[in-house]
């Protein structure tokens, strides 16, 4: 046991306390926390469920909520028991959340919603909304209650670290805390990308239809097509397994309070290439998109920040190679088993699938840990699609008109592992 700690429960902070004065502060914080969540599950929808709601707000209330009552109620049920034993057992701490962490990804169900519920909210907050919280007797808007339970999730995180931090100090063993923080690294990331994908609009495809969201930053891309060079424009660039999509960020100087995106291109991984260090800058590098009738269109992305760029260019080059390993194993399934066996016997080991490539926990801003791959060369590694002999491209995502903007919103940058 550490001394000099005890936690918070459901907020997941720590405190030095010396007195039992401290102790019942502990418990004072544990109740507000799980109040706030009260508040809405018993507060705001008891009220609406009894009240009624507007008939244009009808069929959308369900989702002002998401899941909050399923959170709450395991919270209440089980998980804030189970971190007031914490308090006098740290120990326990860390076997708590790495046993718990697929009930934690509530929290991203909940992530992936909030943009949505975010866009209804704003239509009657003035309104419905603010008659309801004078009913209740609450201080805080209903948007201040509905961002509590993302902000939750982060606590945990910074709690861990702190316990990481000062177990390894004491020379205590660390391994199951590293494991603890390394769940808690993951699934506030995963809720950031759910919450930043939730306000993409304009995109006919279907989301969930592309796989793992496995990289999104913000670049500056020119784009070319044939000889014609566009300007630079600022893009929000999501990396999916199957999909890499062009976005423009919503000027937020134009009226829009909480930020969005709108669709603007995609690139399907078939029909990806890559070149690293165009111009030998390591700060700029080009995803290309090449059609059925030949032509070749050229992103180049720009970020002042070259370890953005590397995250980049490592992830989609395993991508590719993965892609690659894929479609050569399909045409020559024997002469591919065979270099696999030699490969093997001389003790170097596979490259992951892209399942497991896109199911490692992140590290950094990626979703591929970059710790657990074999270096990859990433300079000049342009790869040219392999089809099958029946395989065709084709680009069926062209650009739409906008739909509906579904509001969102971020965490901090500060929060973001």
């Amino acid at each position: 046991m550490v001394p000099g700690f005890q936690i918070f429960g459901i907020c997941a902070i720590y405190i030095f306390y010396e007195s039992d004065h401290s102790r019942n502060a502990s418990d004072l914080i544990i109740k507000e926390c799980f109040f706030i969540m009260f508040c809405l599950s018993k507060g705001y929808m008891a009220t609406m469920n009894a009240k009624g709601v507007p008939e244009d707000m009808k069929g959308k209330d369900k989702i002002i909520f998401g899941n909050i009552h399923q959170i709450y109620e395991w919270h209440r049920d089980y998980f804030l028991g189970e971190l007031e034993k914490c308090v006098a057992e740290p120990e326990r701490l860390a076997q708590l959340f790495i046993k718990h962490e697929r009930r934690l990804h509530m929290y991203v169900v909940y992530c992936q919603n909030k943009p949505k519920s975010e866009h209804i909210v704003s239509e009657y907050i003035e309104t419905y909304f603010e008659e309801l919280k004078q009913q209740l007797g609450h201080r805080l808007q209903l948007n201040d209650l509905l961002i509590k339970p993302v902000q939750r999730i982060m606590k945990y995180q910074l709690l861990l670290k702190d316990f990481l931090k000062y177990y390894t100090k004491a020379g205590m063993d660390t391994e199951e805390l590293e494991k603890a923080v390394e769940v808690m690294c993951f699934v506030p990331k995963r809720c950031n990308d759910m919450m930043n994908v939730g306000r993409l609009q304009g995109f006919e495809g279907k989301i969930t239809a592309q796989g793992k969201l496995l990289q999104q930053d913000t670049f500056s891309v020119t784009e070319q097509d044939s000889s014609i060079l566009s300007r630079a424009k600022e893009r929000r660039v999501f990396l999916f397994e199957q999909l890499v999509i062009f976005s423009e960020p919503i000027d937020r100087k134009k009226g829009f309070s909480i930020p969005g995106y709108i669709f603007k291109n995609s690139i399907k991984i078939s029909c990806l290439g890559l070149e690293a260090c165009v111009d030998g800058d390591p700060n700029r590098f080009a995803l290309t998109s090449r059609g059925a009738d030949g032509s070749t269109v050229r992103f180049v992305l720009h970020s002042s920040l070259q370890d953005i760029c590397k995250a980049w260019v490592s992830d989609v080059s395993q991508i590719l190679e993965t892609q690659r390993n894929f479609l050569n194993a399909l045409q020559s399934p024997i002469e591919y088993q065979r270099r696999e066996s030699k490969s093997n016997s001389l003790g170097r080991s596979m490259k992951p699938p892209l399942a497991a490539v896109a199911g490692l926990r992140p590290h950094s801003s990626a979703s591929i840990d970059r710790h657990k791959l074999p270096s990859l060369r990433t300079c000049n590694t342009s790869l040219p699609s392999l089809y099958l002999p029946s395989q065709v491209p084709t680009d069926d995502h062209s650009q739409p008109e906008v739909r509906e903007f579904n509001q969102g919103l971020t965490l901090s940058k500060d929060h973001v592992p």
